[in-house]
């Protein structure tokens, strides 16, 4: 028999959550999502100044539009200016919005509109019946979807594969956390099983002071073979959301 998913080993009920270094004293201050490069210019063609490790705090000064960058929460235009000089991209930074949080430099005109977070929820194929061996992750993920829309989606396969199969499906799959969703944990992501991964059903996305995490119910996860239970964890890379119209 194929499993669809194995047990989470050293995913525990809540995230921990890491410990932040000290941030400069800016008008705002913001966490980086991941290394990130400080340049002469907002753009990606300015000097490299320095380099600032993930998970830093900084303090942010004025904002500016410059080169559209794409990153984990979509693309925007904005860039800030931060203590010891120098410019950043906000797709760098967690600030807990898509909107300017300091005033524009030189001034004060309008800010920007916010970049979409997703491109839509598609409702793609449906299927008459649950695709997943009943006490695994996958039939405990596709019941509660059937329990919050009233049919099954048609998805096939592993865990692992479960963004791939309901994008070919037609239903909307984005890297950014979202409620009302599958979640999709890549083998090995947050302790998951290494071969077949793991989902589960995300009930609603918190944003914290370093980054975005998910409340969800999962099924063979730490509460064992056929049982559902609840857990809240990091939104981190290796993590696909699978969205319920």
């Amino acid at each position: 028999m194929v499993l669809t998913c194995g047990l989470i080993g050293g995913l525990g009920v809540a995230a921990t959550t890491l410990a932040a270094a000290p941030a400069e004293a800016g008008i705002k201050t913001a966490t980086t999502l991941e290394t990130l490069n400080v340049r002469s210019a907002p753009t990606s063609s300015g000097t490299l100044l320095r380099r600032i490790a993930g998970n830093t705090r900084v303090g942010i000064n004025c904002w500016t539009n410059g080169q559209a960058v794409t990153g984990r929460y979509g693309t925007t235009t904005i860039w800030y200016t931060i203590d010891g000089g120098g410019y950043v991209t906000d797709a760098g930074l967690y600030t807990g919005t898509n909107n300017p949080v300091t005033p524009k430099c030189g001034g004060s005109a309008p800010a920007p509109a916010p970049a979409p977070r997703t491109t839509g929820r598609a409702v793609g194929q449906k299927s008459a019946s649950n695709s997943g061996i009943s006490g695994y992750c996958t039939w405990g993920a596709q019941e509660l979807w059937r329990q919050n829309t009233g049919y099954y989606p048609k998805i096939r396969g592993n865990a692992k594969d479960y963004a791939a199969s309901a994008r070919a499906n037609g239903w909307t799959v984005v890297a950014d956390a979202q409620p009302r969703s599958i979640v999709v944990f890549q083998p090995g992501v947050h302790g998951v099983d290494r071969t077949y991964g793991h989902v589960g059903w995300v009930r609603s996305v918190e944003n914290r002071a370093d980054g975005r995490y998910i409340h969800y119910t999962d099924m063979n996860g730490s509460a064992g073979f056929g049982r559902y239970g609840s857990k809240v964890t990091k939104d981190i890379g290796g993590m696909s959301y699978i969205l319920a119209p």
